[in-house]
């Protein structure tokens, strides 16, 4: 067994490795969200060229008029940098309080996922197919890990919503990208949706913003439908973002008697 990755639930000695993956995570947003930016700036493109024509009928220079244009997108880019940044830094303090914030009771939890990988593996052996097992099932296959590298590649989180009845937030849904497409990402949202069916929510809810389209692709393919989508400023009202809130329906309840429509739910209830 070359690679696998085990998904299991926070310890204190992980808080360095998620702070890293988690701003990498953020940070990794900013070209795609700058690039689009200008793409669709057209709010701010106009009165930039606005001001290159002022310039040139005032006797500027036109290589020197034209320099605002750069200078525009340079400050644009510090602004998204810096504002990425502290977002990234908000991250890492949560990240601080993982204990507290989603251990501390049975409502909520924050779980990790670990790849184990040959020392000997290279670059290129990663294409291979990964086995997924939980905390459980490593426990009881007995592999002998001494020749292995370990290394936290994903994260996924679920905390009580207080806006929504017996609702909950999925937080901080990530998978470093060199292990993407190997069912990581879907593996960790079922770990959270069994947890949220054990804890007896009835709907969970994440935000993912335009720019996580295969997050949103994800959760969509799950079974989740979208719930809310507004606008988020990144510079006050001039320029924004889509956000999108979707959201998992786990149970219904009709005429005050309940049915199990959702897969979770319905083996939950057979296994119990």
């Amino acid at each position: 067994m070359n690679c696998f990755v085990v998904f299991r639930s926070y310890k204190q000695e992980d808080e360095s490795f998620c702070k890293k993956l988690l701003k990498n995570g953020v940070m990794s947003l900013i070209n795609p969200t700058y690039n689009e930016i200008l793409v669709r700036g057209i709010t701010f493109e106009i009165p930039i060229f606005m001001i290159v024509i002022i310039l040139i009928l005032f006797g500027v220079p036109l290589i020197h008029s034209l320099l605002v244009m750069p200078i525009v997108a340079s400050i644009i880019y510090i602004t998204l940098y810096a504002k990425f940044l502290n977002k990234a830094n908000e991250i890492q303090k949560e990240v601080s309080n993982i204990p507290r914030i989603y251990m501390s009771n049975n409502s909520s939890c924050f779980w990790v996922a670990e790849v184990y990988e040959k020392n000997s593996l290279n670059y290129s052996q990663r294409d291979q197919e990964y086995i997924l097992m939980t905390e459980e099932e490593f426990n009881y296959s007995d592999i002998d890990i001494s020749s292995y590298i370990k290394k936290i590649v994903g994260t996924i989180a679920l905390c009580k919503n207080n806006r929504i009845p017996n609702g909950a937030w999925i937080k901080r849904l990530y998978v470093h990208k060199d292990y993407r497409k190997k069912s990581i990402g879907s593996f960790l949202l079922n770990v959270a949706l069994e947890f949220s069916i054990m804890q007896g929510y009835n709907r969970v809810n994440i935000v993912i913003s335009e720019y996580r389209k295969d997050a949103k692709k994800l959760c969509i393919r799950k079974g989740f439908e979208l719930y809310l989508c507004y606008k988020k400023p990144v510079f006050r009202s001039l320029i924004t973002m889509l956000v999108y809130e979707l959201t998992y329906q786990i149970n219904y309840y009709i005429n005050e008697n309940f049915m199990a429509l959702d897969p979770y739910y319905a083996y939950y209830i057979l296994n119990s």
